[in-house]
């Protein structure tokens, strides 16, 4: 397949080529006069196809100002060219993502609960902000009893000094702020 880079080369007199300013001008009378422009273009519908599959946002791709496109809000694909963007996302987009990944999470946990309950059971109902049912939170205290068991199995530790030197330290004196405690190696 030619690309539409390809196509423009190959095609003298386009009005993009020939001034490709209003093209991509900041001002929308400049991007309208561009968009008039594309009306007796040959690669119309390719360049218009290749700003929709290239998600182009800006400038006139095919008669189309892409900057007055919506962006698709509402959905998880304007929800995602927010983040792409840097954009703080509009509120339909944060409800859209977070309804669809409370849905994931919840397939998630009929999965985890087909298994009998698990861990990661508990772990998504608390992500999901509810009180964990009886069969994750039997996996969970297994492991945490788990732990215990061989916590105890390792024996007592060793508790930690009070400084954040380990071993022998020695004094020395210091010309400008008196003694000062110094880790001696062993």
């Amino acid at each position: 397949m030619t690309s539409l880079h390809d196509l423009m080369i190959r095609t003298p007199g386009l009005p993009c080529r020939l001034d490709p300013d209003p093209f991509f001008s900041d001002f929308a009378l400049d991007r309208r006069y561009a968009a008039r422009q594309c009306g007796g273009c040959p690669l119309l519908l390719a360049c218009r196809l290749y700003a929709l599959e290239s998600e182009q946002r800006w400038g006139v791709w095919g008669g189309v100002d892409m900057t007055a496109v919506p962006t698709y809000c509402g959905t998880e694909r304007g929800y995602r060219m927010h983040v792409r963007d840097g954009d703080v996302p509009c509120e339909p987009c944060m409800d859209t993502h977070a309804a669809l990944v409370e849905a994931r999470r919840r397939e998630q946990l009929k999965a985890e609960h087909a298994k009998g309950g698990t861990v990661r059971g508990y772990e998504v109902h608390r992500r999901l902000g509810e009180p964990a049912c009886e069969a994750c939170l039997d996996a969970m205290r297994e492991q945490s009893r788990g732990y215990r068991r061989a916590r105890a199995q390792r024996g007592p530790q060793r508790p930690r000094s009070a400084s954040r030197t380990s071993g022998p330290t020695a004094v020395l004196p210091s010309p400008q702020t008196g003694v000062q405690p110094l880790a001696v190696a062993s």
